[in-house]
């Protein structure tokens, strides 16, 4: 029952619309899938520095009901989602082990049984490839533990060729296999789009598995065709 891991270089630069469009394409070629967002994060600066028992209690991350639209069957919130935070230092509190009730053997439980009742999980990352999930485990930690391939998100900005290239030797460092890239166009001013796609192609040793382009609204649009080589994807959930 295979799992595949969305890593992005950093946040805001498309994971869950890649995560939408990767659910979107293996439903077309009738694979049963589920996506998983272990833990999720708001971005509310206004709330308090320290975290409470409400931080955690909510149910309308934007991420986890783009994730739940996104998926072929009817899913609830938090049968794919295991925590909530409505506080966006959460990974900072986490490196210093300021939030404790993060139970790892708890992601672990959930995985088991999206991949026990759908078969195959895309699993959505937080943040960047090593966002703390405690002082502890990193989800670069987690994904190895689990034998996730990954597929890794690159959102098209200045500076996006650095990122993606420490992410991508980040990922294959940890001895976790690169399945693919997506590149996401979240500056739809940015000059040389096409040379960075170029330059990113030699220098990622993984193929580009599509381009999704800057839209309006990409939540609640078919993002399938933006997939335009699925291969790599489909021979690892059908072998």
């Amino acid at each position: 029952m295979p799992c595949l891991f969305i890593a992005g270089t950093d946040t805001n630069v498309g994971k869950t619309i890649v995560t939408r469009a990767l659910l979107q394409t293996l439903a077309q070629y009738d694979i049963p899938v589920v996506g998983y967002k272990p833990i999720a994060c708001g971005g509310d600066d206004s709330l308090p520095t320290e975290p409470n028992q409400d931080d955690y209690a909510c149910e309308n991350n934007s991420d986890v009901l783009i994730i739940q639209q996104s998926c072929p069957t009817a899913v609830n919130y938090r049968e794919i989602n295991s925590y909530s935070f409505i506080h966006s230092s959460t990974p900072v509190f986490a490196a210093l082990d300021a939030v404790r009730h993060i139970s790892v053997s708890k992601l672990n439980g959930d995985l088991a049984r999206l991949k026990q009742n759908y078969h195959n999980v895309l699993v959505e990352g937080t943040y960047g490839w090593l966002t703390p999930i405690n002082k502890d485990l990193s989800f670069a930690d987690w994904v190895k533990e689990n034998q996730m391939p990954t597929v890794l998100v690159v959102g098209i900005k200045e500076g996006c060729v650095n990122h993606a290239l420490l992410t991508a030797a980040a990922i294959k460092q940890q001895g976790v296999e690169l399945i693919g890239w997506v590149a996401n166009r979240i500056n739809p001013g940015l000059r040389h789009y096409a040379e960075l796609i170029q330059l990113l192609t030699q220098k990622i040793d993984a193929p580009l598995l599509g381009q999704i382009p800057y839209i309006g609204h990409p939540d609640k649009k078919d993002l399938s065709p933006f997939i335009q080589q699925p291969e790599p994807l489909l021979h690892y959930f059908r072998k």
